[in-house]
């Protein structure tokens, strides 16, 4: 399995997302998506992404993101100063100490004080706001979140740490257990179109597999306005097709990559909801494979529809369009 591209940037596969927006909006959004034009804004992906990262993979949390909770600079000219100085170290390694802080101080301020009097004010700067001259050096590679955010991200672990079963879910498993999270699936929806199978791709919160006790677990973590409406998210934003896509990318897994019989494996689905703001309540929802299962002749029908559309290089309307005289039947 190839899975060299990252998942965001691989336009070539279809994900749930594709098919969610296929379903809503049609083919020529769809398209749009497909082309790169459209799609989730980064605004929308980041809290929950943070969140994610801070849960499931915590070293690529502390490597993509700096906290905010240091002082910053109160005046341009100190701005200037630190950033120069910033640069300037990473330019010229071997230049002396003072040389750098004399040249920093004059490319800030304009004054007719001595040499040692700019060095010694340069410096004082430079050790009130070390803080700072390390985010600068690190901004381009680092998202920046306030301490308020890291705050929100201790509550929610602390959260999900005392909920029995989210703390099971997540970090007190039995150790037969071997454990992928934000585990990337590149796979095939099988005879999609007269001219065979649909590359698609999948990107799996946590997926669980005890090889002994023949159990697979998959858990997806979800942020809601409403943790105690949540039966209306998952109504309103088809839950049960995404995890259905997602046991579908499993099961292709097992066949083409572990070779390995899914159907002597025992299943179970979990959402870890997590309330978006107040006390950040967390609660978990187990999913009845049956309900899951029902959303698998949605998914056919949208990844042939796609594969259709792909085929034939026809996006403005749906197929029906072209199929007849224009008009589509309703019922």
């Amino acid at each position: 399995m190839d899975i060299t591209t990252p998942y965001y940037e691989d336009l070539t596969r279809i994900s749930n997302s594709n098919i969610c927006w296929f379903l809503k909006k049609g083919p020529r959004y769809l398209k749009e998506m497909l082309d790169g034009k459209e799609g989730l804004k980064a605004s929308f992906l980041d809290k929950g992404t943070m969140i994610h990262e801070y849960i499931l993979q915590p070293d690529k949390f502390w490597k993509d993101y700096i906290i905010l909770d240091f002082a910053v600079p109160k005046v341009k000219q100190q701005k200037t100063l630190l950033e120069f100085y910033s640069a300037a170290r990473l330019v010229d390694p071997l230049a002396s100490e003072d040389h750098i802080l004399l040249m920093s101080y004059e490319a800030a301020y304009n004054n007719n004080k001595s040499e040692e009097k700019k060095i010694q004010e340069a410096k004082e700067l430079v050790e009130l706001y070390q803080n700072y001259i390390e985010y600068f050096r690190n901004k381009d590679s680092k998202k920046v979140i306030s301490f308020a955010d890291f705050n929100m991200l201790k509550t929610i672990k602390k959260n999900m740490e005392d909920h029995k079963k989210a703390n099971e879910l997540l970090f007190n498993y039995p150790e037969t257990f071997e454990v992928y999270n934000e585990f990337h699936i590149n796979w095939e929806y099988p005879n999609a179109s007269t001219l065979g199978d649909l590359p698609c791709k999948s990107l799996l919160d946590k997926v669980m597999i005890d090889h002994t006790n023949k159990k697979i677990i998959l858990v997806d973590i979800k942020t809601t306005a409403d943790v105690y409406n949540f039966k209306h998210s998952i109504e309103e934003f088809d839950y049960c097709r995404q995890l259905a896509y997602y046991w579908l990318a499993i099961h292709w897994y097992f066949k083409n990559e572990l070779k390995l019989n899914i159907e002597e494996y025992e299943y179970e689905t979990y959402i870890i909801a997590v309330q978006s703001h107040d006390g950040y309540e967390v609660r978990v929802f187990k999913f009845n494979p049956e309900t899951i299962e029902e959303r698998l002749v949605t998914i056919d029908y949208a990844i042939k529809r796609i594969a259709w559309h792909k085929n034939n290089d026809l996006w403005d309307h749906m197929k029906e369009y072209y199929d007849e005289d224009g008009a589509e039947m309703i019922c």
